[in-house]
């Protein structure tokens, strides 16, 4: 599943184990043998409920947690257990746009400060003149005056704000960025326009973008290629037209009847759509398929043996017992 060539991001058997204070025998499983890889200049979606680990993930590829096993290759590079020295060079290949546009701006620094500081941890050749173009033309991008410099993130609206932290992943002009919901704070006319922008910086420069939003609609219309998540595992993965429509896990279909359609008389003619049970801990998960316990069609071996992420026909892979 995983090419070799012109993949900017590949996540091999990525397993992110955290250990229970007080108890050195048990983990919380966060991710759990996680396999995928994205093209360049492509978008990857990962969806899935809340805390099946796409955000530990994304903290993964980012290192700010270091892989309790598996491999990350940053273009080409295996950053894996690279030290935060060897890091550095390599930093600025990679950036992430946060979900909360309130919390991931220090309030105590104005625009210049905020779009300056990753040009002085990266970049420690340029003068203070074209540390000055760089963030004017990062402005420019995103839609905001030159004006704002001396502005506070206080004196910003939400989406103002997200157009910042837009501005600050793209500074050092990196080949990965990384929107972990960063969207899913914003008002619905905003998020369209955000989304809009992030289409046209892929078109314009490039970029390669690992998706992370709990919205299957805006999924479908950002991502090439859609990762389905439960519990620590990718239980589906394939290109974003094919899973909407003609998905094969059990746990993606009910996904999908679950989004919300704006049309009553459509509605009222569509069955009640409901997940049995709640999502077990991932300190102890379940045996076999993680999701058996709520799944309608479990045979006896999803109780036994985790089933492997399969490629069926095409790039269409699934990890369902139904299917082998």
């Amino acid at each position: 599943m995983v090419e070799a060539v012109n993949n900017i991001l590949e996540v091999i058997s990525l397993r992110q184990y955290f250990p229970i204070k007080g108890n050195k025998k048990q983990f919380v499983r966060a991710v759990d043998g996680v396999t995928f890889s994205v093209a360049q200049g492509q978008t990857f979606g990962l969806v899935g409920e809340s805390g099946c680990g796409k955000s530990t993930i994304a903290k993964s590829v980012m290192r700010v947690y270091e892989p309790t096993d598996g491999k990350i290759f940053l273009d080409g590079d295996d950053i894996t257990h690279l030290s935060q020295r060897q890091l550095r060079p390599i930093r600025r290949k990679a950036q992430m746009i946060f979900q909360d546009p309130y919390s991931s701006l220090n309030p105590r620094m104005t625009v210049k400060d905020i779009l300056n500081e990753p040009l002085i941890a990266n970049i420690t050749d340029l003068t203070s003149s074209e540390k000055q173009d760089l963030i004017v033309r990062a402005l420019d991008q995103v839609g905001l005056p030159s004006y704002v410099l001396t502005r506070y993130p206080h004196e910003f609206s939400g989406g103002q704000r997200q157009r910042i932290c837009i501005a600050r992943a793209l500074i050092l002009q990196p080949k990965l960025v990384i929107c972990d919901e960063a969207i899913s704070a914003l008002d619905v006319s905003i998020q369209a326009q955000v989304i809009n922008m992030l289409t046209d910086f892929q078109e314009s420069l490039g970029l390669t973008y690992l998706f992370i939003a709990h919205d299957l609609s805006v999924v479908r219309y950002v991502s090439h290629h859609v990762g389905v998540m439960y519990l620590g595992r990718l239980v589906e993965i394939c290109n974003s037209e094919e899973i909407y429509e003609r998905p094969l896990h059990p746990y993606t279909q009910l996904l999908l009847k679950a989004i919300p359609i704006p049309d009553p008389d459509t509605v009222r003619g569509r069955p009640g759509v409901r997940i049995e049970g709640e999502v077990p801990s991932p300190i102890n998960p379940p045996s076999g398929c993680h999701f058996h316990p709520r799944c309608s069609k479990a045979l006896p071996i999803c109780s036994r043996e985790n089933p492997p992420l399969t490629n069926l026909e095409g790039a269409h892979y699934v990890a369902c017992h139904l299917y082998l």
